[in-house]
């Protein structure tokens, strides 16, 4: 089926701004072009973008889809005074309270919110010690088959509920890595790996072992200053230092946060090319500490971004690490458009590449056809100087509107409404496994 979206004031994603039509065939960009060069065809299907803006589906390098059905839970006796408290007294009992039926809600609600805010591939870290096994199917069919998005899964393997459970993520993992490749390259995985600190050098040596040599890790880095003081304290080395050891820093590993990194460290990271995703509002929420956005870039670190399950929005994610990074600094200039745009619309394509084997984050032809359409219409000149000014200033702080959506060339979004799942029945199914779930938090573990 020969597709165009037509009229649209359409951002390449890089460096051009055009008015005029998206040709799609089949799950790829034919030709972009400007107003009346438009040819027809039999069995073209049209889509009037007028008064639309057209941009690359965005991507998300860092999301927890189980945290979907946390929203406005309280959790009994919930008083941290420390980054590793909020984990033992929120999440940890979370993950560990979820079943199939809750783990598919949660997928589902956070790649419905995902589609409506131009999220087009999730890249997801995945957590429920109650129910390993099988646990990245559900998670990556619901973004996938029900919703119609792309999904990297992971499991975090961690020691924190013992060997069994370290074993059994280990599994999941490789199990996840050996699924045959979806035809639209939609689906990809991780080896995931919670954090150093709950990890033995027993459990990271059998992932190493199990790690396939083209794959690489997605682990949270020095998110807390907990991670390097442990590891200080328990192995006498620093926490890159100690994954290096196990050969994790690889160019298709994901280092989450990096906050606490020193600078040997980041030297370290810069050397083994792997890649560090920055999730601004969660640090701030965890109140955790502030990235060395600078420190990163000058080393020509491959920074990406992502929202570590608060929200699906990356375009205020990345509104956000702008504003963080000028507070820091006290410097206006910090965080300019080169650096932002250089996270969300050149990092996180080339990270999501690796994984999905395609070209992604691009409207340029023979990119994959991942389109959103936002109801924008400037009240200021859109140029290809002043799109990411757009972006952040008129779209991330008002009203984001995704109208459509596509997702290797098929409709997710039309007009606002999905045409791939019902939305009001899921958010009602959502709704009663969180009742569920919360009580079982409350309880303090699964059925």
């Amino acid at each position: 089926m020969r597709r165009i979206v037509a009229n649209a004031v359409i951002w390449d994603g890089a460096n051009e701004v055009r008015h005029g039509d998206i040709v799609v065939e089949g799950d790829r960009i034919a030709a972009v072009t400007d107003l009346g060069q438009r040819s027809s065809e039999p069995r073209t299907e049209f889509l009037d973008a007028r008064g639309k803006l057209a941009i690359p589906g965005l991507i998300n390098a860092h999301g927890h889809a189980y945290s979907s059905l946390a929203r406005g839970m309280v959790v009994p006796g919930y008083a941290p005074t420390s980054f590793a408290e909020i984990l033992e007294q929120l999440w940890w009992r979370l993950d560990k309270a979820l079943d199939p039926a809750s783990v598919r809600a949660s997928a589902v609600v956070a790649a419905m919110e995902s589609a409506r805010c131009g999220v087009t591939t999730v890249i997801d870290h995945h957590a429920s010690p109650s129910c390993i096994l099988g646990s990245l199917d559900l998670v990556r069919r619901a973004f996938v088959d029900d919703v119609g998005l792309r999904a990297a899964v992971a499991y975090e393997v961690s020691d924190r509920d013992g060997p069994d459970k370290a074993r059994l993520g280990i599994e999941e993992n490789v199990r996840a890595l050996a699924e045959p490749p979806d035809p639209l390259h939609r689906s990809a995985a991780y080896f995931g790996l919670h954090a150093a600190f709950t990890l033995s050098d027993e459990t990271l040596a059998a992932a190493a072992d199990r790690l396939p040599d083209s794959s690489g890790v997605h682990i949270h880095v020095a998110e807390g200053p907990e991670d390097e003081a442990l590891s200080l304290a328990h192995h006498g080395i620093r926490v890159v230092e100690r994954l290096d050891r196990f050969g994790l820093l690889r160019p298709t590993s994901l280092l989450a946060h990096g906050l606490h990194l020193d600078e040997v460290e980041k030297d370290r990271v810069a050397e083994r090319e792997a890649v560090v995703i920055h999730n601004p509002r969660s640090n701030m929420n965890n109140a955790v500490g502030a990235f060395d956005l600078a420190g990163y870039l000058r080393r020509h670190v491959s920074v990406g971004l992502g929202t570590d399950g608060l929200g699906t929005n990356l375009l205020a994610e990345l509104f956000t690490a702008g504003l963080l990074q000028k507070h820091l600094q006290r410097d206006p200039l910090a965080a300019g458009f080169d650096d932002l745009r250089r996270l969300l619309f050149d990092n996180n394509p080339e990270i999501a590449m690796r994984a999905f084997g395609l070209r992604l984050g691009r409207i340029a032809p023979g990119y994959a056809a991942d389109i959103a359409l936002l109801d924008y219409d400037g009240p200021t000149p859109i140029e290809a100087g002043t799109v990411l000014g757009h972006l952040l200033f008129g779209v991330a702080v008002g009203a984001l509107r995704v109208s459509d959506l596509l997702v290797a060339g098929r409709t997710v979004l039309r007009s606002g409404a999905f045409v791939t799942v019902d939305e009001a029945r899921e958010l009602a199914c959502a709704r009663e496994q969180a009742t569920a779930l919360w009580k079982r938090v409350e309880r303090g573990g699964a059925r």
